[in-house]
């Protein structure tokens, strides 16, 4: 006790004490400076929790002095707005905690993947319910539910406690139009000086020199490609003359045509300090010494692998996009675009998508369309699946799928692969099975983790053998078939690129592998060039960006000229096409395989169901109304406790687990089974 009196007592505490009341009582009777200093403090938490560290935030503040001054106008005009409320305290707390959530989900996304947070991912997270317990466990997950309950509760007590005070909205008024005019005059300064930037070739790098609110803001409202300045028709004729892309080459042979993308893929012999007691990726060693080869350069790293895919299918640079912009959940939502699933299909090819996850992640089942494919197999339309200790389905799937798809057409087929097996979240202590390949780490750091390593390796060992496998049964196959596969992005593993034997963590591997003889130049590319490189090899040019790339080396301009064409084709005035695209959306089909009942039988209320392709996603219509069924097999599954008198027809339809009905067989009559069910009707 005499401590504290002692410490009440104090000249300097009582100093400190008494201008920290008259300074909260200035703030109370000043609005605008309560408005200038909250926005600072949100400013240094928000980059506190992005950066990870205090310190970091600070550091901001003063080796890039423009930048944060900018992000501090960008809070400053979202807190003005407050000032038009009555209750000005809770909505400057309400304002304040948006800035601070945000930037508190970026510090958690950058936990779990190395690309920040950005606007679009919104789009996504009703996708990422189905795979949350991945990421997060029970007792975290809790804590989320309890935190958010708790804060809406004292929101809701502020909100009743805060007393309303008088609106002045001439001084308002003037306030924010003086705030926005500043913030638009320094966005235009920053940008002619190099203080600012709308181009990132990286994201994660961008949010560090840029900062949170600038980046997140822009990921808002930069989306899609802006007009290029010299856009016309004359233009963008005089690069369609120069690419000479009125000419068309079908590919030599004209093989059977794989694209296989290879989730968290790459050569991981590439890391220095890794010791393994044996190869992990054998079959992709053998197809680096053997066959055309090198390193990609890819958008993202640790996830982001649906913009790796339009990449590779496209030819367009998502650098020309809006940044951290998913073309995926953007334009391609309404608009087709030009992909080997279109181009090849005038050679008498049929497309088909395959990925072993959940048909609506990223809205393939829509997306697959806009880029030509005939049939889609996700995850729903897998039989006899198996999953990793995490929850991910295992590739060895994969070879059936494919196998199938060259299979169900007599013409050649061009088979787009998605894996996802090697994906993250990776543990952080030594799961309880057993490992065929043991690791080390030597001259590791904290940040390196063992137990991260072999999990990540135990699932490449079993990708490559699913690059094996496939290998095997192509070999003996008696078409010509020619594949490619490459990894979409590096694990969410801390590698450092001077851990790295060879390339950066940008950078993933590709090679190429045929059942007849190939050649190829081994060549270290970007992810929007490889696929213009390997139809190169086979003799072909077809697509206009693929024709831009292949002469990428000899024109003058690359980018400009790459920008222009993805520009017009996808939001201008489709020059390239004569004003009108050649390509329309496909009348896509799940699975290629159909779906069909043989027979019914129905006692004591059971009815069991026979038939063909029913898997963990199959339900029953009854009348149109779904049902939830037990499933015994791929070709009996059962619904209990039904009184089927009260129904004439039947279906088969598969549906994801958030309810998007992907394939429905037939309509059957009930009574065409059993006749004596409707008797009563």
């Amino acid at each position: 006790m005499n401590f504290l009196k002692k410490i009440s007592e104090n000249k300097i505490i009582r100093l400190f004490m008494g201008c920290s009341k008259k300074a909260i009582s200035f703030l109370h009777l000043h609005p605008f400076w309560r408005c200038l200093s909250i926005t600072f403090f949100t400013l240094i938490i928000s980059e506190s929790l992005s950066r990870h560290s205090v310190f970091e935030a600070f550091s901001f503040l003063f080796n890039s002095p423009y930048a944060f001054f900018y992000n501090y106008l960008i809070i400053l005009v979202t807190f003005s707005a407050a000032l038009f409320f009555p209750k000005k305290a809770f909505a400057l707390a309400t304002v304040s905690s948006v800035w601070i959530i945000l930037s508190l989900i970026n510090c958690i996304v950058l936990s779990y993947r190395i690309t920040p947070f950005s606007a679009i991912d919104f789009s996504i997270a009703i996708n990422m319910l189905g795979i949350i317990d991945i990421y997060l466990n029970l007792f975290q997950l809790s804590l989320i539910i309890i935190g958010g309950l708790l804060f809406i509760t004292l929101f809701i007590i502020f909100w009743k406690k805060n007393a309303s005070t008088k609106i002045d909205f001439k001084r308002n008024s003037l306030f924010v139009i003086i705030t926005v005019i500043v913030m638009i005059i320094s966005g235009t300064v920053g940008m002619q000086t190099g203080h600012l930037s709308k181009k990132f070739p990286s994201l994660a790098e961008a949010y560090e020199d840029y900062g949170f609110a600038y980046c997140f803001s822009l990921s808002i409202f930069d989306v899609g490609i802006s007009e290029p300045p010299e856009y016309a028709n004359d233009t963008v004729e005089s690069i369609l003359e120069e690419i000479n892309n009125d000419v068309d080459i079908a590919p030599d042979k004209k093989p059977n045509i794989l694209v296989v993308q290879l989730e968290s893929f790459f050569d991981i012999n590439r890391v220095s300090n890794l010791v393994t007691t044996s190869n992990p990726v054998p079959n992709f060693t053998y197809l680096k010494n053997n066959y055309p080869h090198g390193l990609i350069t890819v958008p993202s790293i640790g996830g982001g692998t649906a913009n790796t895919e339009f990449e590779i299918l496209t030819g367009m640079n998502l650098d020309h996009f809006g940044p951290g912009e998913y073309p995926y959940k953007t334009i391609l939502q309404s608009s087709t675009c030009e992909t080997p699933a279109f181009t090849l299909k005038e050679y008498g090819y049929s497309a088909h998508a395959i990925h072993n996850h959940t048909a609506t992640f990223y809205d393939r089942n829509i997306i697959y369309s806009s880029l030509g494919f005939d049939t889609f197999i996700p995850l729903e339309m897998m039989y006899n699946t198996e999953f990793t200790t995490l929850g991910w389905a295992k590739d060895s799937i994969l070879t059936e799928q494919i196998i199938d798809c060259l299979s169900s057409t007599e013409g050649r087929d061009f088979v787009f692969t998605v894996s996802v097996q090697a994906h993250g979240k990776y543990p952080d202590e030594e799961l309880p099975s057993e490992h065929d390949i043991q690791v080390e780490l030597q001259n590791n750091t904290v940040a390196e983790n063992k137990a991260n390593y072999l999990y990540y390796v135990e699932q490449l060992h079993e990708t490559d053998a699913f690059i094996g496998k496939v290998i095997n049964y192509l070999k003996t196959f008696e078409e010509p078939t020619v594949v490619l596969f490459y990894g979409d992005h590096f694990p969410t593993i801390y590698i450092e690129d001077d851990k790295l034997l060879e390339g950066s963590k940008y950078q993933t591997d590709w090679a190429v592998w045929a059942n007849y003889d190939i050649t190829g130049e081994n060549k270290n590319l970007n992810s929007y060039q490889l696929m213009a490189h390997f139809l190169s090899m086979l003799g072909s040019n077809l697509g206009t960006t693929t024709k831009l790339h292949q002469i990428s080396d000899s024109i003058e301009n690359y980018q400009n000229k790459l920008e222009m064409l993805e520009y017009d084709v996808l939001y201008g005035d489709k020059i390239t096409y004569d004003g009108v695209s050649p390509y329309n959306f496909t009348n896509i089909e799940m699975g290629v395989h159909d779906i069909y009942v043989t027979s019914l039988e129905y006692n004591e209320n059971t009815l069991l169901i026979s038939g063909n392709k029913f898997n963990e996603y199959t339900k029953i219509k009854l009348n149109g109304k779904t049902k939830d069924v037990v499933f015994i097999d791929e070709h009996c599954i059962a619904i209990e406790n039904i009184d089927l008198n009260n129904y004439k027809t039947l279906q088969i339809t598969q549906i994801t687990h958030d309810r998007i009905e992907l394939r429905t067989s037939a309509e059957y009559e009930i009574n065409s089974f059993i006749p004596d069910t409707n008797d009563e009707q």
